[in-house]
């Protein structure tokens, strides 16, 4: 995924401009996943399955820059705007003033793409190594638990909580939950 290849795009336009968004991108094989004239609708399928979002300033329900807002900073909106736009589309949208060449439109897309993607990654190892964090302050407080209970070197508490871990085939963070949900110690 590191490319952006499988990041999926959707357009959320009026009718006539949505099929000329649809024909520029499915002419570079960038065919839209989906394809939305009202604002609400591109929301709840963005929301439900993630995607990039290419919208234009004025949707029949809302604008692009509401849209962008309702969506948040876990998504990414590439919105194009009239030439005299003077909002600030906010910190996940990018806006492309029109008239926009399809040059401009596909590399931008494709930017897009590539950056959801990475961002996606990103978060993903994000989470990894916060659990990663909180399952090292749970054992370490497991083992300081077993440390006072029992009398044991930080050494002698992290053996017997990985050999719990071992002869159980549980994770070393859930034996370490269960040493401190533990009312007696003296099994362990």
């Amino acid at each position: 995924m590191s490319d952006g290849t499988m990041e999926r795009i959707v357009v959320a336009a009026p009718t006539a401009t949505a099929e000329k968004l649809q024909g520029i991108l499915s002419a570079a094989n960038l065919k839209p996943d989906a394809v939305y004239a009202a604002g609400a609708e591109a929301l709840a399928a963005v929301r439900r399955e993630g995607a990039v979002m290419l919208t234009t300033w004025r949707l029949s329900d809302m604008t692009g820059s509401e849209l962008a807002e309702r969506l948040g900073d876990a998504y990414d909106v590439l919105m194009i705007v009239p030439p005299d736009y003077q909002e600030t589309p906010g910190d996940s949208a990018l806006a492309l003033r029109n008239p926009v060449s399809p040059d401009a439109l596909l590399q931008s897309v494709r930017t897009m793409r590539y950056c959801h993607g990475r961002m996606n990654e990103l978060r993903f190892k994000t989470h990894k190594l916060e659990r990663a964090l909180e399952d090292r302050k749970l054992i370490d407080r497991a083992k300081g638990r077993l440390m006072d209970a029992l009398g044991l070197t930080e050494a002698e508490a992290h053996h017997r909580i990985q050999k719990r871990s071992m002869d159980t085939g549980s994770r070393l963070a859930q034996v370490a939950q269960e040493v401190l949900d533990a009312e007696d110690l003296t099994a362990w």
